[in-house]
């Protein structure tokens, strides 16, 4: 690998189809470390020999299988030639920066110029689907190796990073084919946007928010919602996630940050995990003044009239029979 030369450009994350299936269906989730998403900045990286490898460490969020990989694949013009690579690669975690065991190999991937290429075959003739078997919480890596070099012209094409900083532990590159190393610390600015599709077959599990502020992982929604927590969606890690949330205390009118239990214990209206404002405890009081009368029903009908925002209940920006609606509700809901 020669020194980093990165070209930042839009990315319209167009989908150029090398497989049958364009997106993750059904119970697949998309694995991945990039937040690369279309018109943000991608940084082309034309700066690998050939025999050097790219390769992302993901984490499976279920007991399932990979049965596609995604790899962005780009040059700054435009409009280049497809290009059959070496192979995509997927490697047991092993100790970063180096790979632990083959899992899996596939061959000659053609990448096609301009979009993210997505792989769900072995074959050329997209006759034996890619299954690679993964454990719910399993680290694995992903990698990319080039068959053509593209050191030496910063038109051609190659694989990219996002512009979101380069996260460390999740990022290498086999350099000369020889060696591994950290990809940040070759200067590298984001994470490359290779990304693996795995078919969970029933319940993803991630990281759920419990009633007494502590966040456990590996638990499906199921799971989540019958220990009356928070489910923070699919491969979700605790790390990413904040427990506590806004609070309001109707004795004393404050807005405070607890988590659901001790919320609850106090007489709070939570607001939910990682929040931080309050619910309103009583919408319909429009004046504020505590108490829902005749004077609320002036000041709303009044801020209708206005058009003004107190009034918009449903908050669609609309002015209209179900802010009138929404508003009645509340006042007959009485305040806490």
């Amino acid at each position: 690998m020669r020194p980093i030369r990165i070209t930042r450009v839009k990315s319209p994350l167009l989908l150029a189809l090398c497989a049958i299936g364009s997106t993750a269906m059904g119970d697949e989730i998309v694995v991945q470390n990039d937040s690369l998403t279309g018109g943000s900045t991608a940084a082309i990286c034309p700066c690998f020999t050939a025999g050097e490898e790219a390769a992302v460490w993901l984490t499976s969020p279920c007991d399932g299988e990979i049965v596609g990989i995604q790899i962005f694949w780009m040059s700054l013009g435009g409009g280049a030639q497809v290009s059959l690579e070496d192979s995509i690669i997927v490697y047991e975690s092993g100790n970063f920066p180096n790979p632990g065991p083959i899992k899996d190999i596939f061959d000659a991937p053609a990448m096609q110029d301009g979009g993210l290429n997505e792989f769900r075959y072995e074959d050329e003739n997209q006759t034996i689907p890619i299954s690679v078997p993964v454990s719910a919480n399993e680290e694995f890596v992903v990698s990319f190796k080039f068959f053509n070099g593209n050191n030496t012209n910063p038109s051609l094409p190659s694989i990219v990073s996002d512009a979101q900083g380069c996260q460390p532990n999740k990022n290498a590159v086999r350099v000369n084919g020889s060696f591994w190393a950290d990809a940040c610390a070759l200067g590298v600015s984001g994470d490359w946007v290779i990304r693996a599709i795995i078919d969970c077959g029933g319940d993803a599990v991630g990281a759920a928010c419990l009633p007494d502020g502590s966040c456990m992982e590996g638990l499906t929604e199921a799971q989540t919602i019958d220990m009356g927590g928070f489910w923070n969606g699919p491969g979700s890690e605790c790390a990413d996630v904040q427990c506590l949330g806004a609070c309001y205390i109707p004795s004393t009118q404050e807005c405070l940050q607890f988590d659901k239990a001790t919320c609850d214990l106090v007489g709070g209206l939570w607001a939910g995990p990682g929040t931080t404002d309050c619910v309103d405890p009583c919408p319909a009081d429009i004046n504020g003044d505590g108490n829902l009368d005749f004077f609320d029903v002036s000041a709303f009908l009044t801020a209708y009239q206005q058009t003004n925002p107190l009034a918009d209940f449903d908050g669609d920006g609309d002015y209209d029979f179900f802010d009138i609606s929404a508003f009645l509700t509340a006042f007959s809901e009485g305040c806490p």
